[in-house]
């Protein structure tokens, strides 16, 4: 309503200046804006709730189990490389790791991501991947609960600028179905490798 009350009045202002018109707070107009407009903001939050709220999974019976048993699984893994993408709206950076089962494991340094939102450098995180990584998560839900580093800091180089749009990103905290010589290919922006 605040976004329809401020075109309205960006929109009233040059009518009276450049047509002699009043439709601003003082007009008959007034009262329709707020009679159709009140309605029309309610209409479109409710719909946008409920279209957000069916995209994604319904975790309520999985926490419902988690709690029920009170269990967690304990996950180790054992890294030997790592390489980082910068996403580039915000300048967040996703590490992947390749495990000692040559396979690739998926990070996002939420850290940079909060930097880049709020104008900063994602650089200056003081996330640092290392060879060994404990996670705790729960059984049903999948949520992780708690993550922790140990070993050698492994070097992901400088970062390469994601290709991919959003929607298409990996998920964090879980396997990357893409072989770890193919990453680069599959993930940079085209035209991009790494040095």
């Amino acid at each position: 309503m605040l976004i329809v009350f401020v075109v309205w009045l960006s929109v009233a202002w040059p009518a009276r200046l450049m047509g002699g018109r009043d439709v601003g707070l003082q007009s008959p107009y007034a009262l329709w804006i707020f009679v159709l407009g009140v309605p029309a903001c309610a209409a479109y939050a409710l719909v946008s709730t409920v279209l957000s709220m069916r995209r994604r999974r319904d975790l309520r019976p999985a926490l419902r189990a988690d709690l029920e048993t009170g269990d967690v699984i304990e996950e180790s893994y054992r890294f030997t490389d790592a390489r980082r993408f910068q996403e580039p709206e915000h300048g967040g950076l996703i590490y992947f790791l390749h495990t000692d089962d040559d396979r690739v494991f998926v990070l996002y340094d939420t850290e940079s991501q909060d930097l880049g939102a709020r104008g900063g450098n994602p650089l200056t995180s003081r996330f640092e991947p290392k060879s060994e990584l404990r996670v705790v998560r729960t059984p049903s839900s999948a949520i992780v609960l708690g993550k922790s580093f140990s070993g050698e800091v492994l070097d992901a180089g400088e970062p390469l600028e994601l290709g991919l749009p959003p929607k298409e990103w990996p998920a964090s905290e879980a396997y990357y179905d893409v072989p770890w010589a193919e990453l680069d290919a599959k993930l940079a922006r085209p035209g991009i490798t790494q040095a």
